[in-house]
């Protein structure tokens, strides 16, 4: 994520999932982000065998400090971004636009250079007793293999604020299935809508920087969506923020909750983004809506059912 953070505490100031009411949601831990991010991110069941999570969070930045860099950059978004069937105003928008994002790329982070495998740890709590502190048991499963999307593309500047953003997203195949009970996430019926209300889950460090080398608890925040951005391509993003109440801040991403779930507050089994972001106003999250990737989604998942079956017929579109 765009912001650090640290201490134990997630979706600040959020309460603990002491009912596990999301314990779908896992932690995710992979050692090829040492050297550009964080180690750790969160991550969604899908089913027993599939972890739904963020692209950035299993994929590494690249340099773009060449011609040859930056070419390549250059026809990636005239890609993502075609021209065709625009008017001539808006062509030139777009172009105005992706000659910006080349202009102030320091580094790019697609689905060329991701990480192999993973770590993935399925949290639940124990029955709370009165003026007894919530515990928790974790069991540990392989990522055995990682798919980012084939869309994904972030662009940094130097200073490490974002340009562009397309497709952050990644499914990690388990390799054996979680053997705990959790109630299945599903993908949402419809796009979402400005001032829809929702739940945030993650494992983030919090507000105080990652002073400890133990990933956090699984918390969640209520919040509402502020604006919502319709790429080109077909993907959306949307921002969150809740108005504070009292003297407390309102609940936000930090580092360690990417790749978490964002939950419709009307039914929190409908899972309807995955946490991408923290907003430069340092208030706001942004997520990744699933919806437009609903078939990539469902996709993926039957193409890994098919392998571990032996089924080599097509996938149904």
């Amino acid at each position: 994520m765009e912001m650090a953070g640290g201490s134990i505490s997630t979706v600040h100031p959020g309460p603990l999932d002491a009912m596990n009411v999301y314990a779908s949601n896992v932690a995710i831990r992979t050692n090829a982000k040492k050297v550009d991010g964080s180690e750790v991110c969160s991550g969604v069941l899908m089913n027993s065998s599939h972890v739904l999570t963020a692209g950035h969070c299993l994929c590494m930045r690249r340099s773009v400090s060449t011609d040859e860099s930056r070419a390549a950059l250059r026809k990636r978004l005239d890609e993502v971004l075609p021209s065709r069937g625009k008017t001539e105003s808006e062509k030139r928008e777009l172009d105005n636009l992706k000659a910006r994002v080349v202009k102030n790329a320091a580094t790019v982070l697609d689905a060329t250079l991701c990480a192999a495998e993973g770590d993935v740890k399925f949290v639940e709590y124990l029955p709370p007793r009165p003026n007894i502190k919530s515990k928790a048991t974790s069991t540990e499963y392989r990522g055995a293999a990682i798919r980012p999307h084939p869309g994904l593309l972030i662009v940094e500047d130097a200073a490490g604020t974002t340009w562009f953003r397309e497709a952050d997203l990644a499914i990690i195949r388990l390799a054996a299935p979680v053997e705990e009970s959790f109630r299945t996430a599903r993908l949402p019926d419809a796009e979402i809508q400005l001032g829809n209300r929702v739940v945030m889950v993650g494992y983030g460090f919090g507000a105080n920087g990652s002073t400890t080398n133990d990933f956090g608890d699984r918390h969640y925040g209520e919040s509402q969506v502020i604006g919502i951005e319709r790429i080109p391509s077909g993907s959306v993003k949307f921002l969150t923020r809740k108005q504070p109440r009292g003297d407390g801040p309102p609940p936000r991403l930090y580092s360690g909750d990417s790749g978490g779930g964002c939950f419709s507050q009307t039914d929190d089994t409908v899972l309807v983004g995955i946490a991408s972001a923290v907003w430069k106003d340092g208030e706001s999250s942004i997520f990744t809506s699933v919806y437009p990737y609903k078939q990539w989604i469902k996709e993926e998942l039957k193409k890994a059912d098919a392998a571990l079956t032996g089924d080599t017929t097509s996938v149904a579109p």
